[in-house]
């Protein structure tokens, strides 16, 4: 099965993933207070998606100035989310 196939045929699972990797990966990027979306709302998105941001959160609590590893980890949180969801939800 190619990958094409499998976005295809996995639709619900790539929007669960999307939607939930997104929130997390905001959420990191919304922890110190001179980052644009800053706020109280990010502890708990944080919370929200503790699984797929742990990783991010302890990088860029030792890095706070650095944006592209934390994309990049969240990326594969992505990926490994989406083969992790198709498990669960079949047609």
């Amino acid at each position: 099965m190619s990958w094409k196939n499998l976005i295809v045929n996995r639709k619900l699972t790539l929007l669960i993933s999307l939607i939930y990797v997104s929130i997390g990966t905001l959420a990191v990027c919304s922890v110190y207070p001179q980052d644009y979306f800053y706020g109280e709302w990010s502890l708990f998105g944080l919370l929200f998606t503790f699984p797929v941001t742990v990783i991010s959160f302890g990088f860029r609590y030792g890095d706070a100035e650095s944006l592209l590893p934390i994309f990049i980890i969240q990326f594969l949180m992505f990926v490994i989310t989406f083969l992790l969801l198709r498990i669960f939800i079949k047609k």
